[in-house]
């Protein structure tokens, strides 16, 4: 099982692909229905069953999944379980955040590398996870901002 969840609009698809690819190129099992969910499986079992395994919750934060009944119920389920839920801001605002959220730090990829790193080291700590997987995390973050096309 995964130990990481993209949690996403599939007009974002493009971006939680990306995150995907760096986080499991650093060895994170990452869950992104896109990739993840095979033919014929049933994808709300295999969704929500992901979702339980997982530790950290990515969420791309976006006008698009904000609006998505499907990634509220995914973010429900998340905040029920007490996940770690890290918002990574697409074309939104961490003041644009709906309220079931807004109270989660998040990573803006606009902004200056040093701010994302404070912002990481940050997240890192308040997990509280063993080192090696937070500098695991955070390499995969910054190797998916490094990589990022400017958008």
């Amino acid at each position: 099982m995964a130990t990481a969840f993209i949690s996403y609009s599939s007009q974002d698809e493009a971006v939680a692909k990306q995150l995907h690819a760096a986080l499991s190129h650093a060895g994170i099992p990452a869950f992104l229905a896109a990739i993840s969910i095979e033919p014929g499986e049933k994808w709300t079992e295999e969704i929500f069953g992901n979702l339980r395994e997982a530790t950290w919750v990515f969420f791309l934060a976006s006008r698009h999944s904000c609006a998505s009944p499907s990634v509220q119920q995914e973010l429900g389920a998340s905040l029920v379980q007490k996940k770690v839920i890290i918002p990574v801001l697409l074309d939104i605002t961490a003041e644009e955040l709906p309220g079931w959220v807004d109270r989660h730090q998040a990573i803006d990829p606009k902004k200056a590398p040093e701010v994302i790193h404070e912002t990481i080291d940050s997240i890192a700590e308040k997990i509280k996870v063993d080192k090696f997987w937070a500098g695991v995390i955070i390499g995969a973050i910054v190797l998916w901002l490094v990589i990022s096309p400017g958008e």
